[in-house]
């Protein structure tokens, strides 16, 4: 049995990363921060095992990797989809500890939970490491400074990550997503989402599902490292 382990994966991108990799013959474990409500029902509707973890605390994310390694003996693959936003405002009306908290969770937990599956990884010479970041980091969002920072920086991690880890038969790779519809743009209005896709080529808001099979395809591709694939309906054409 191959053990996914996805953190941020009781809702949202992350849940359908989840599901998505059970089809692929994964045993998914969800990490998840806060809603117990969802983690539950995910792990209930979809045999789903859930671990509550804040992924930009260092003591936690090791116990969480701990657990789950002495319950299944291993980790096959990670995907890092914890993340958060602040909603949209120039950077000088951005808080220290408003910054601070995107940059620990979006960027740090990153680091840190890929930390601590790699020593089980590089063991087995084995495993698939796969990030989620965002088209802010390559071209920068307005008002999303602190956030696009974040998502630039996972870029970075991704493609050095690969470099070091390839002689032990660990990929590490990234996806990029745009516009996606998801409780993190709930607040966008559907006048500001009709302008939006107006300017897409492809004329639309993506979907969790458009994410997740992009995650799926860099897991099936065994001869693809350190790449960022994007997922954002041409938005960076």
């Amino acid at each position: 049995m191959k053990i996914a382990l996805v953190t941020g994966g009781n809702k949202g991108i992350g849940l359908e990363i989840a599901k998505k990799l059970k089809k692929l013959g994964y045993k998914p474990v969800i990490n998840y921060f806060s809603d117990d409500v969802a983690a539950k029902k995910a792990c209930e509707e979809f045999d789903f095992c859930s671990v509550k973890a804040d992924v930009s605390k260092e003591e936690e994310v090791n116990k969480m990797v701990s657990f789950i390694i002495e319950k299944f003996g291993k980790i096959d693959l990670l995907v890092n989809c914890a993340g958060i936003a602040l909603k949209q405002k120039v950077l000088l009306d951005v808080s220290y500890e408003e910054a601070l908290r995107v940059v620990n969770v979006n960027l740090m937990g990153t680091i840190l939970v890929s930390k601590a599956v790699l020593e089980n990884m590089i063991a087995n010479r084995s495993g698939i490491i796969v990030n989620i970041s965002s088209v802010y980091g390559e071209k920068g969002g307005s008002c999303e400074a602190v956030y696009s920072a974040t998502k630039g920086g996972i870029n970075a991690f991704t493609k050095a990550l690969s470099k070091e880890v390839a002689d032990a038969n660990i990929r590490v790779n990234a996806v990029a997503p745009g516009f996606i519809d998801t409780d993190m743009n709930a607040h966008i209005t559907k006048e500001e989402r009709e302008s939006f896709c107006k300017e897409l080529p492809l004329k639309r808001i993506g979907t969790t599902e458009d994410v997740a099979n992009a995650v799926c395809f860099l897991v099936k591709n065994t001869y693809l490292t350190g790449a960022i694939i994007p997922v954002d309906g041409g938005m960076q054409c």
